[in-house]
């Protein structure tokens, strides 16, 4: 005798083991050839508010971000931090992660954007989007924190 109490619970696992591309947008059968490297860009006057330059944080501005791809899944490192995730089948990203590049600063990256191929053979790929970061020192006194939220551009090498 079957209630069908477990088919809400079967068909959760089959959408989970079926790898939709970008948490729920469109599965990649063919995903953006987003891999290599991008050196980013931010907008000179964006800069960082004056309690994230207490902590000595900056704009990452030139730094390399070498993306690695495998399928739908997105690896690299920003800043020192690593950060991961995936790409959906429209170009669209998202990479974060969470580490402590500096002593007793823990900083959290968010990368969203979108990737945008070669418009001819032999043209350059580029990304587009926003950093998000949080940047946290701990400390007995409440610690100090800072968010910096800023758009970014980058060409592929």
């Amino acid at each position: 005798m079957t209630s069908g109490r477990f088919a809400p619970f079967f068909a959760g696992l089959l959408l989970l083991t079926t790898g939709a591309c970008g948490g729920g947008a469109a599965p990649c059968t063919e995903c953006p050839a987003v891999e290599g490297r991008y050196r980013l860009q931010f907008n000179p006057d964006a800069g960082v508010p004056s309690e994230c330059a207490l902590l000595g944080v900056e704009v990452p501005t030139g730094e390399v971000l070498d993306i690695a791809r495998s399928g739908e899944d997105l690896a690299s490192r920003l800043a020192g931090v690593p950060v991961r995730g995936t790409i959906t089948a429209q170009g669209t990203f998202l990479l974060t992660g969470t580490g402590a590049p500096t002593a007793n600063r823990t900083d959290t990256l968010t990368l969203t954007g979108s990737y945008m191929a070669p418009l001819t053979d032999g043209g350059t790929a580029s990304i587009a989007g926003v950093l998000t970061g949080s940047y946290v020192r701990a400390a007995d006194t409440g610690g100090q924190r800072c968010n910096v939220n800023t758009p970014f551009s980058a060409t592929r090498d």
